[in-house]
């Protein structure tokens, strides 16, 4: 049985991110029209108002942007204190996350380099892979 979580977005948009998950590859909309990454997901481009898009695998790299420490619960799959990390992927789209346990956020620099790490999860659409980044 995998990990319950806090219950995810589920439209017909992300529907599609979380089925990429469970083969644990990080994709992200593409538009056709002008090429330029969609995260989180949309319907539409907000650069070229274009509706057409590709799923793209990244890379699963990406350096620290910044860090916090909630000290105040909000789900209670995720208790006090709870680190989040956003990431500034090598493809450029700005991915925030929590960190792999073990992970100390003390423990992160401003730059430094992340990869990718997969955490189970299991909410009331299922189970899933969280995607999930740790220092290289």
């Amino acid at each position: 049985m995998a990990t319950p979580r806090p219950v995810r977005v589920m439209d017909p948009l992300n529907a599609e991110f979380w089925a990429f998950t469970l083969d644990k590859e990080l994709r992200v909309q593409r538009c056709t029209s002008c090429s330029k990454l969609r995260w989180p997901c949309a319907a539409i481009c907000d650069e070229c108002l274009s509706e057409a898009y590709e799923w793209v695998r990244l890379s699963g790299r990406g350096k620290a942007l910044s860090w916090i420490v909630f000290e105040r619960s909000y789900f209670p799959e995720y208790p006090a204190p709870h680190p989040a990390v956003a990431v500034e992927l090598d493809e450029g789209p700005i991915f925030v996350c929590t960190l792999p346990p073990g992970v100390d956020v003390d423990s992160l620099t401003d730059g430094q380099s992340l990869v990718l790490d997969w955490l189970d999860g299991e909410d009331q659409f299922g189970e899933y892979n969280l995607p999930v980044f740790k220092p290289a």
